[in-house]
């Protein structure tokens, strides 16, 4: 069945020409000029009763992409683009809905306006995060922009209208807003159309936003520039303040006194790894002790932003032909450094890199760090200084994000003729080691591979290993749910995993292609250059949960990077990507920051500069006493500019990360703490003083997971919300001590009771709760009120880690009459009775979960992975806090705090 889907978009956008329209691997993209690049990313597909299925993308160039999602019966869409018109032909069997998404700059928070409908209230996306962080929920088909710095509109019209939600993210700690369309998919219907419209008006006069220095004009904060003289004044103050600071001695490179002699060590000439009094240590080419207190971008990076287009809400942008020409990145002039021309202003002087990076390596040293991290550019000035590095390796053309396809003969010989060109600094003792990439996209391996078609390599390396395996085409079609009629036509066919054999099979091929890609670049690595160390690839958290991708990575490397941003240092996390690796960690990214000058704060926020020096302190020195861990790398040197980093144009990062701000001041209360940490490293790392720990206000300290007998079920039980009869034990609590999200209890606790037969797991809990048993949600979004999770495993059992095929999260809404339940990862539904009794106190909840639907065969002395969690809310727009049992927020994802249970007589 053939529908016709017509997008037309017709743009002119707040810019001087016509807004430019095309199609890129993600979405349909349209330049809106000053106010950014805008797009609507590809829809999911949601089939009726079914799971979002992510689209297959296959991008042929700007004009003309094909999208298809593997799962039977779902739609097709070829998109082509004419000018400012793109028209989308859908072809499907199933009925269902599109899902699309557009990402909005937290940049437009107190900048810019909506209204909804025709004559719709005009409203501010808000400033700071809202109490309802939904904005808009509302079918129509109308949505006005108004930018209130240039007065520019932009309208989103379509026909027919449809269901808009406009969301604050930043109430799901990510710092975004976020624009969603649901749109539905009819069966056995032609001539389908929707038609996206798109207009704005020119601009006014703009807001001026950015000061002369770079600072936001509306805010004022101790320490904020108004002055040249200011600035000049500032080499003097500079030169006391670093005069004041006495770190203590460290050896040329920056390691540990007489640890040489103490421990025996060897220099090589080069850095290198090993052990000494138990744990894992790197060593300077001089052959002493040192733990990497690195930090990321020593070079002006992220403090250009981009301008052209929006010159208007600068006060004050220089012609590129004048004294501050060095402030530009590059000749055409749209992308400027407000840092580098304080800098210029401050000296009186051109920036030139090596004298800047000469000046900036002596103030780190005061500091207590001893090296440069990621992301730095190359100077002269570290050999010189003895300031070790670590570049990064070439990167051939990727198949998934930037990995590339290890199976590819072309990509190995690009690989070889790349990588011989490092032979040329084998000998440069300044290099640490390298590192391979940056938070590679590790997960969309085993998803992406099935749906490519035979003219890639690592596609054909699949139906090669499942020939080898099944051997016939119909024993293979049992194994995965399909009709294929034969192992070539695998090749060209989308496969989609839905069966457990189709989901063990693309784990053992994903295991084999991170093995192919991390011995790829390791031996090819090795070849040219056999002197420094292989870093890894910068992993970020939820990648490293793809455990065959650590493993083959610390298989071929020296040491395991992992990109790790979190308010408390996890040693049980870090424990289990050691054992996986198989080797020493640096965590190569993190930081914290606040919102105290006009950025956004951080990755991960705190509320001051205090709280930010209190954090760094723990973090650096709960990490340097696990035995494994050798360094650090602080993201990064320079705070990001105001108006977003250049690369991402309008919509670019502008976080509180650096050691200094954009006039080039350091942040000095959080240096002084940062100080003493980096001061005493190296007693930390040898247990002679205890490491420094804080945590913020409401944190949860550690906890050991937990585990229950489940007793037998007695005669007579039925499910009617009375805990009676029930066996005689007493209950298992949850309260305070089991908040994992939220600033405190509210009241809120639980007291629950299990019990099983042939048929059934029987759960009864009784709730406190000052406003119990709201939840409005449905479906996969109960968790977001009153609700009880709960979370079970029958495999496996001593394995951590992301969660197995078998594992099920269970969400079971405590509204009494619109009630329900939903698993959240099984591809079927299946029927849980509840009973839900408000009282007093709160409510109490009885539910069956039938053993059928967990693939369990229940029998005394059975031992199962398991857990409960316990959500409360107020049935506003989110929960407001949420209480585990045994483990811990990220439960969901991953079942390493997971508890145990045992079914007993």
């Amino acid at each position: 069945m053939k529908s016709l889907l017509l997008f037309l978009v017709a743009c002119l956008f707040c810019v001087t020409a016509p807004a430019a329209v095309k199609l890129t691997a993600s979405g349909i993209e349209v330049d809106g000029g000053a106010m950014g690049k805008l797009t609507f990313r590809y829809p999911k597909f949601t089939p009726q009763g079914g799971k979002d299925v992510k689209p297959e993308v296959k991008f042929v160039d700007d004009a003309r992409v094909e999208i298809s999602y593997l799962t039977e019966g779902a739609p097709a869409i070829v998109l082509t683009r004419d000018g400012d018109t793109v028209t989308g032909i859908l072809t499907t069997k199933s009925a269902g809905k599109l899902y699309w998404e557009m990402h909005i700059p937290i940049t437009f928070a107190g900048a810019v306006f909506f209204s909804f409908g025709a004559n719709g209230e005009k409203k501010p996306f808000p400033k700071n995060l809202p109490e309802k962080p939904h904005l808009l929920q509302a079918n129509g088909n109308a949505l006005q922009l108004f930018d209130g710095n240039s007065d520019c509109s932009i309208s989103i019209r379509i026909d027919p209208g449809a269901y808009w939600q406009l969301q604050d993210n930043r109430a799901w700690k990510w710092k975004i807003f976020q624009l969603s369309l649901l749109q539905d998919v009819y069966a056995n219907r032609r001539g389908q159309k929707i038609s996206f419209n798109f207009g704005a008006e020119q601009p006014k006069v703009a807001k001026v936003r950015v000061d002369r220095f770079g600072q936001p004009t509306d805010l004022d904060f101790p320490g904020k520039v108004h002055s040249e003289q200011e600035l000049k004044n500032d080499v003097a103050a500079d030169k006391a303040y670093f005069d004041s600071l006495k770190p203590p001695a460290r050896t040329a490179w920056g390691g540990m006194p007489g640890s040489r002699e103490k421990f025996n060590l060897k220099a090589t000439g080069f850095f290198r790894t090993d052990k000494v009094a138990g744990r894992d240590i790197l060593v300077t080419p001089e052959g002493d002790v040192f733990f990497q207190l690195g930090v990321c971008s020593v070079s002006p990076c992220d403090d250009y932003t981009y301008t052209g287009g929006r010159e208007q809400i600068y006060a004050w942008l220089p012609k590129y032909e004048s004294e501050f020409k060095t402030a530009y990145r590059g000749h055409w002039a749209t992308e400027f450094s407000y840092y580098l021309a304080n800098r210029i202003r401050k000296t009186g002087k051109p920036f030139v890199l090596d004298e800047w990076k000469a000046e900036q390596i002596d103030r780190l040293r005061k500091w207590g760090f001893n090296s440069d991290g990621a992301f730095t550019a190359y100077s002269k000035v570290n050999r010189g200084k003895k300031f070790g590095r670590v570049p990064g390796l070439y990167k051939s053309k990727g198949l998934i994000g930037d990995i590339c396809d290890p199976f590819d003969p072309a990509i190995r010989e690009d690989l070889d003729r790349n990588f011989s060109k490092l032979a040329d600094s084998k000998d440069d003792p300044t290099i640490i080691g390298y590192f391979i990439a940056n938070e590679q996209p590790y997960p969309e391996v085993a998803r992406m591979v099935p749906g490519f078609d035979g003219k890639v390599a690592a596609k054909r390396e699949l139906v090669r290993m499942l020939q080898k395996k099944y051997r016939s085409i119909e024993t293979f079609n049992a194994a995965w749910n399909l009709k294929a009629s034969s192992f070539e036509e695998l090749n060209e066919l989308p496969l989609p995993v839905q069966t457990r054999e189709a989901w063990t099979d693309m784990e053992a091929y994903a295991a084999h292609f991170f093995d192919a890609y991390f011995k790829l670049i390791g031996e090819t690595f090795r070849k040219y250059d056999p002197n420094h160390l292989l870093i890894g690839a910068r992993f970020l958290v939820a990648n490293a949960n793809v455990e065959s991708a650590v493993a083959a990575c610390g298989k071929y490397c020296d040491i395991f990077s992992y990109n790790y941003y979190t308010r408390a240092i996890d040693p049980a996390l870090l424990d289990r990507i050691h054992r996986l690796s198989g080797k020493p960690i640096i965590l190569s990214e993190w930081s914290y920051g606040t919102g105290e000058q006009g950025l956004s704060g951080g990755v991960v926020d705190v509320r001051n500069q205090i709280e930010r020096g209190k954090a760094y302190r723990s973090y650096v020195e709960e990490a340097a006493s696990l035995p494994y861990v050798v360094g650090s790398q602080w993201f990064a040197y320079i705070d990001q500019a105001l108006t977003g980093r250049f690369f991402q144009h309008y919509n670019g990062e502008c976080m509180n990360i650096g050691l200094v701000n954009v006039a080039d001041r350091p942040f000095k209360e959080f240096l002084a703490l940062a100080m003493e940490t980096n001061y005493r490293i190296y007693d930390v790392l040898f247990g002679k003083v205890e490491p420094f720990v804080w945590r913020a206000e409401g944190s949860v300290g550690e906890r050991a997971a937990k585990s229950v007998q489940i007793p037998h079920a007695v005669a007579g039980h039925k499910l009617d919300g009375i805990r009676q009869p029930w066996p005689g034990r007493p209950s298992e609590r949850i309260d305070g001590s089991c908040l994992v999200d939220g600033a405190e209890d509210g009241g809120v606790s639980a007291d629950f009771w299990l019990c099983w037969d042939k048929e059934n797991l029987y759960l009864f809990a009784e709730v406190r709760d000052p406003s119990p048993a709201r939840n409005s949600r449905k479906e996969k979004h109960l968790w977001q009120s009153d609700c009880i999770e709960l979370f079970i495993g029958a495999e496996e059992l001593e394995k951590g880690g992301p969660l197995l095929f078998s594992d099920r999260q269970i969400l079971i809404s405590a509204e009494p009459s619109k009630g329900g339940a939903w698993f959240m990862n099984q591809p079927s539904q299946p029927k849980i009775p509840v009973v839900v009794t408000p009282n007093s106190q709160g409510y109490a909840m009885e539910a069956a979960v039938p053993w059928s639907a967990l693939g369990i065969k229940p029998e005394s002395g059975r031992k199962i992975r398991f857990d409960i969690g316990l959500d409360d809310g107020d049935d506003g727009p989110r929960r407001l806090r949420q209480f585990m049992w045994s483990g811990r927020s990220g439960n969901s994802a991953e079942r390493t705090h997971w508890g145990t249970a045992t079914l007993v007589d």
